[in-house]
C-alpha cells in the first residue's frame, strides 16, 4: 500500500481530487489531498510547499502528485520531506535561479497563449480550457470544484531552492491539454527531468474527466 499526496493547481480546490481519491482508496491506497491557500497573494512558493509538506503523514514516504501550477512547489516539498517520487501532472516545472515569469518569458511555448489572462471562474472559460472533455453529467460538480488561487508572489520571486532534490520524477502529459502545452511538457520531461513523459489522453484536468485512467496510471507509477 502506498501513500499518495494529491495537490491541486491554481484553478481548483482539493475537492477536485475526490473521484481519484475514491479510485485509489478502493484499491487500498492512502490518499491525502491538501488544500492550498487561495487568499494569500503575498504567499511565497515556500509557503505553499510548507502547507503541502505539513499534510504528509509522519513517517510516510509518499508519492506526491502536483497538478499544473502546483508543479512549481513540488521540488520544494521534496527538499523538506522525504518523498518516494515527484509526479508532475500537466504541470509547470521550476528552473532554479529563475522566477515563473522569467521561465515563461524565455519559454512562451510552455502555456497556450489563448489561456493567459483567462478567468477559470467563468463557466464558459472553464468549459473551453479545463473541462472540454468532461462528461456532461459531471459538469455541474466540476464547476463547483473550481477555485482560483492568487499566487502573485510565488510567480514573480526567484525560485527559492539552490539544488534539485534527490527524488525520482515522473511527468504525465495530457495529450489534448489546452493550458500547459503538451509539446513543452514532453520536452521538459526529457531535457530537465531525464524521463520520457507518460501520455494520458484528454485535457488538462484528468482527475475530473478520466479519474479511473489517472488512478491506474498513478498505480503503475507506484510500481516503478
Amino acid at each position: 500500500m502506498a501513500t499518495f499526496v494529491l495537490v491541486h493547481g491554481s484553478t481548483h480546490s482539493a475537492r477536485a481530487w475526490d473521484l481519484v481519491r475514491e479510485e485509489l482508496e478502493d484499491r487500498h491506497q492512502t490518499v491525502v489531498t491538501p488544500e492550498l491557500p487561495a487568499d494569500e497573494p503575498d504567499a511565497s512558493a515556500t509557503r505553499y510547499a510548507e502547507v503541502i509538506a505539513a499534510s504528509i503523514p509522519e513517517g510516510g514516504e509518499p508519492i506526491v502528485v502536483a497538478h499544473s501550477a502546483a508543479g512549481w512547489f513540488l521540488p520544494l516539498v521534496a527538499s523538506r520531506r522525504r518523498v518516494r517520487r515527484m509526479v508532475f501532472l500537466a504541470a509547470s516545472v521550476p528552473r532554479i535561479g529563475s522566477s515563473f515569469l522569467e521561465r515563461l518569458q524565455a519559454e512562451p511555448e510552455m502555456i497556450n497563449p489563448a489561456w493567459l489572462g483567462k478567468d477559470a471562474q467563468i463557466e464558459s472559460v472553464a468549459d473551453e480550457f479545463l473541462l472540454h472533455d468532461c462528461p456532461p453529467d459531471r459538469l455541474l460538480w466540476a464547476h463547483a470544484t473550481i477555485r482560483v488561487i492568487n499566487a502573485r508572489q510565488a510567480i514573480v520571486e526567484r525560485y527559492p531552492l539552490e539544488q534539485w532534490p534527490d527524488a525520482p520524477s515522473s511527468y504525465i502529459v495530457c495529450t489534448e491539454d489546452r493550458t500547459i502545452c503538451p509539446a513543452w511538457s514532453r520536452r521538459i520531461a526529457k531535457s530537465q527531468l531525464g524521463v520520457d513523459a507518460l501520455e494520458l489522453p484528454g485535457g488538462h484536468c484528468p482527475y475530473i474527466s478520466r479519474p479511473t485512467e489517472l488512478a491506474e496510471m498513478l498505480l503503475r507509477i507506484e510500481r516503478l
